[in-house]
C-alpha cells in the first residue's frame, strides 16, 4: 500500500511538474528551431556550406544547458508547492528524477530529428555531413546513436542543475558557491567518460584516450544513476523556507 501511495504522489507531482516545465520547452524547441533554421539559409546565401561542417552540431550546447538551468529550479520552485499539495520528500524525489529522465529525452529527440534532417538537405545538396567534435555517431541519420548520446549527456546537465538548485535552496547561497566545483563533479564525470561535444574534444587535444562506446554508455549510466539516487536521499532532507510576506 505504502508503494502504492508513493507511486501516485510521485506521478500527481511529475504530471505537475511537466505541466510547468512544458510552455517553456516548446518555447525553447522553437526558437532552437527558428535560430538554426535562420543561420543554415544565411550561410547557405553568403558563403555556402564549408565542407560539410554542421551547423545544428552547435544547437548541442543549447540543449544542454537550459535544460540545466530548469533543473535549478525543480527544488525551488515545485517542493513548496508539492509539500502543500501532500506529495512527501520521497516522491517529490522520484518525480524529480522522472522529469530529469524526461527533458533529457526530448532534447535528445530534437537532437536525433535536426541531424536527420540536416544530413538529408546536405545529401540532397551533393554535401556529406561532418562534424566538428567526437560523437558516438558518424553520420546524421544514426539516430539510434544520437539519441543515447544526447540523452544521457543531457540527463546529466539536468542533474547536475537539480543538485545545485537543491543546495542553494537548502543552504542559502555563500557555502553552495564555495562548493561549486564539487557539485558539478557528478556532471563533468558523466561528460568526461563519455568523451562528446566539447568534453571530447578537450580529451582529443589533451592527448586522452576514449573508453569504447559501450563501456563509455554503461558508466555513464552508472554515474547518472548514483547521481539521482543521491540527489534523491538529498531532498528528503531538505526543510521548506518560509515564505516572506
Amino acid at each position: 500500500m505504502s508503494a502504492t501511495l508513493t507511486y501516485r504522489r510521485a506521478r500527481s507531482s511529475f504530471l505537475d511538474l511537466s505541466t510547468g516545465l512544458a510552455k517553456s520547452f516548446v518555447l525553447f524547441i522553437a526558437i532552437v528551431a527558428v535560430i538554426f533554421g535562420a543561420v543554415a539559409v544565411l550561410v547557405q546565401v553568403t558563403n555556402g556550406i564549408d565542407g560539410g561542417e554542421s551547423i545544428w552540431e552547435n544547437s548541442q550546447y543549447a540543449t544542454r544547458y537550459f535544460p540545466l538551468s530548469m533543473g535549478i529550479m525543480i527544488t525551488a520552485a515545485y517542493l513548496p508547492v508539492a509539500i502543500a499539495s501532500g506529495v512527501t520528500r520521497r516522491s517529490f524525489g522520484w518525480a524529480g528524477s522522472a522529469i530529469v529522465i524526461a527533458m533529457a529525452l526530448v532534447m535528445a529527440l530534437l537532437e536525433a530529428a535536426g541531424y536527420l534532417v540536416e544530413y538529408g538537405l546536405y545529401r540532397a545538396g551533393g554535401t556529406t555531413q561532418t562534424f566538428t567534435t567526437p560523437h558516438l555517431f558518424d553520420h546524421g541519420y544514426q539516430f539510434w546513436l544520437v539519441v543515447p548520446e544526447v540523452w544521457i549527456v543531457v540527463a546529466a546537465n539536468v542533474a547536475g542543475g537539480w543538485l545545485i538548485g537543491s543546495a542553494y535552496y537548502k543552504w542559502g547561497w555563500f557555502w553552495p558557491t564555495i562548493a561549486l566545483p564539487l557539485l558539478l563533479l557528478p556532471l563533468l564525470a558523466v561528460e568526461a567518460i563519455m568523451s562528446v561535444g566539447w568534453a571530447g574534444a578537450a580529451m582529443d587535444a589533451m592527448g586522452a584516450g576514449r573508453l569504447p562506446d559501450g563501456v563509455a554508455v554503461l558508466a555513464a549510466l552508472a554515474v547518472l544513476a548514483l547521481t539521482l539516487a543521491g540527489i534523491q536521499r538529498f531532498v528528503r532532507t531538505i526543510d521548506l523556507r518560509p515564505q516572506k510576506a
